[in-house]
C-alpha cells in the first residue's frame, strides 16, 4: 500500500470529518433542505447579518470601503441591503491583497488556495481551518442527492497525482482507505491506460465516479469501445461544463444517472442536482444573485454570490464570471431552492465573430455536439485563434474516417455564422488547464481571452 496515500487519506478524514464541523453541519443541512421558502429567507438574513459585522469588524477592506460611505450598512434589514455593497472583481480582490484577510486569524492559522486561473491570472484565496470540514457537509449533500452513502467506495478521476506524470508504466491509481476513494488521474487517462482504469472501477467495486465531465466522458467512450462495461450507482461530475453528448455516453456506458454540480474555489456560491436531475442554487451556502447578461436575454444570468462561511477571507457580491441559465418552474423534489436550466459556462467562453455577434458556450456545444456532431470522437475543442477563424481540435476514436470528418464539416458549416472560417487539427489530448481540466470554447482574441 502507498504509504504516502495512506497517510494522506488519514489527515484527509481527521480534518475533514472529525475535526470540524461536518456532522453538526450535515444534520443540519438534512433539515435545512425542506424549509419553506420564508424560512430559507430568514436563514440567509441572519447568516447575511453576521458576515456584515464581522466584515465591517474585522475585515480592513470592507472596513475602510464602508467609512467612505454616509451610511455603513451596519444592520442589514433585508436582504436587498446587500446591494449597499459594490460588485466585487477579480481585479479589485487582487488589489486589496491582505486587506481582505480578517484580523480575527494569525495569517499562519490560514490554508491557502489557488483558483484555476483558467480566465487569467489565478487568486489566492485564504481559508480559516474550520471551512474545510463544513465544506465537505456541503458536497457530501450531493452525493446524499446521487444516493451514495459515507460507506459507499467512490473513484475520484480529477487531478490527483498517484505516479510520476511522464510515465505511464506505474501503477496509475491508489486506494485512500480512510476516505474510501479510488484516486485516479486525468493526467494519466489515454486509450492506452483506460483499460487499467476500468478493471480497477471493478476491482475496488466502486459504486460511483466523481470527476470532470471530460475524463469522466472519456472513459465512458473507451468502455463503450472495448466491450469493457461497468456498472455504477451514480456518475458526479463538476468544474467544467457537461455536455448533453457527454451525460449521455457516461449514462449509456455505466448505466447510471450523472449528477452535475459546480461552485467555485472563492466558495460563495454552490449549485447542485437533486435526485430529479434539476439543479438547484444552494441558499445556505450563501446568496446568490442571477443578474442578467443583457436586457435581450433576461434568463442568462451573472452569478453574483456572498459566501456565508469563509471568515478568513470573506467576498461580499463577488462577480465570479459564470453564467447560468434560470429556470423559473419549481421542481418536483419540493425542496425550495432556486431552479437553474442549465450552466453557460464563464464569460470568458465566448466566440465573437467579427460583425460584433456573440456565441455562448451553451450554444457551441448544442452547435458542435447535438446538430453536428459524431459519436466517435473521443475528445473535441474550439479555439478562435483569429478574430474570422476558429479551429476544432479533436482526438478521433478508433475507426474514426476522414468521411466522418467531411460530413461533420459539412453539417457544421450550416449552423456556423459565414463570416467565420474553420479548420479541424487532429491531437493526441485537446488542452487542459494545469489543474488537468477542459475548456469546450477557448477564445484567444482580445478581451474574450
Amino acid at each position: 500500500m502507498n504509504v504516502k496515500v495512506l497517510a494522506t487519506s488519514a489527515s484527509h478524514f481527521a480534518v475533514k470529518r472529525c475535526l470540524g464541523p461536518f456532522w453538526i453541519r450535515r444534520k443540519w443541512l438534512a433539515k435545512t433542505q425542506w424549509y419553506d421558502e420564508d424560512r430559507l429567507r430568514t436563514l440567509q438574513l441572519n447568516r447575511l447579518r453576521k458576515l456584515v459585522r464581522h466584515c465591517l469588524a474585522t475585515v480592513p477592506y470592507y472596513r475602510e470601503a464602508m467609512n467612505t460611505k454616509d451610511s455603513p450598512p451596519v444592520a442589514i434589514a433585508s436582504l436587498e441591503d446587500i446591494k449597499s455593497f459594490p460588485i466585487l472583481s477579480k481585479s479589485d480582490i487582487l488589489a486589496a491583497g491582505d486587506a481582505l484577510i480578517s484580523e480575527r486569524y494569525p495569517h499562519c492559522a490560514l490554508k491557502s488556495a489557488r483558483t484555476g486561473g483558467s480566465t487569467g491570472t489565478p487568486l489566492i484565496i485564504k481559508r480559516n481551518w474550520a471551512l474545510i470540514g463544513n465544506e465537505h457537509a456541503f458536497v457530501r449533500r450531493q452525493w446524499d442527492w446521487a444516493g451514495i452513502s459515507l460507506s459507499d467506495r467512490c473513484a475520484i478521476l480529477m487531478s490527483r497525482i498517484v505516479a510520476d506524470t511522464n510515465r505511464s508504466d506505474e501503477k496509475l491509481h491508489a486506494y485512500a482507505p480512510f476516505m474510501r476513494e479510488l484516486l485516479l488521474s486525468t493526467h494519466h487517462l489515454s486509450p492506452d491506460t483506460a483499460p487499467r482504469y476500468l478493471e480497477a472501477l471493478r476491482d475496488y467495486r466502486i459504486s460511483a465516479i466523481v470527476g470532470y465531465p471530460s475524463a469522466i466522458g472519456f472513459l465512458a467512450k473507451m468502455s463503450r469501445q472495448l466491450g469493457c462495461r461497468v456498472r455504477l450507482r451514480a456518475a458526479l461530475t463538476t468544474s467544467e461544463v457537461l455536455t448533453p453528448a457527454t451525460k449521455e455516453e457516461i449514462t449509456a456506458a455505466f448505466d447510471c444517472p450523472v449528477y452535475d454540480f459546480c461552485g467555485s474555489a472563492e466558495r460563495v456560491y454552490y449549485i447542485q442536482t437533486c435526485e430529479h436531475g434539476t439543479y438547484h442554487l444552494i441558499p445556505e451556502y450563501g446568496y446568490t444573485e442571477l443578474i442578467p447578461v443583457d436586457s435581450s436575454e433576461p434568463d442568462r444570468c451573472r452569478v453574483v454570490a456572498t459566501g456565508f462561511w469563509n471568515y478568513a477571507m470573506p467576498l461580499i457580491r463577488y462577480d465570479t464570471g459564470d453564467i447560468v441559465i434560470k429556470r423559473h418552474h419549481p421542481c418536483p423534489c419540493g425542496r425550495k431552492f432556486q431552479p437553474i436550466e442549465s450552466i453557460d459556462g464563464r464569460e470568458g467562453d465566448v466566440i465573437r465573430t467579427p460583425s460584433g455577434r456573440q456565441l455562448g458556450v451553451t450554444l457551441l456545444i448544442q452547435i458542435l455536439y447535438v446538430l453536428c456532431g459524431t459519436s466517435n470522437l473521443l475528445e473535441s475543442q474550439i479555439v478562435q485563434d483569429a478574430a474570422d477563424h476558429l479551429t476544432i481540435h479533436f482526438v478521433p476514436g478508433r475507426g474514426f474516417s476522414g468521411e466522418e470528418l467531411d460530413e461533420f464539416a459539412r453539417r457544421l458549416s450550416a449552423y456556423i455564422p459565414q463570416e467565420l472560417k474553420f479548420d479541424f487539427l487532429q491531437v493526441n489530448s485537446v488542452q487542459k488547464t494545469e489543474s488537468g481540466k477542459v475548456r469546450p470554447v477557448i477564445s484567444l482574441v482580445g478581451d474574450a481571452k
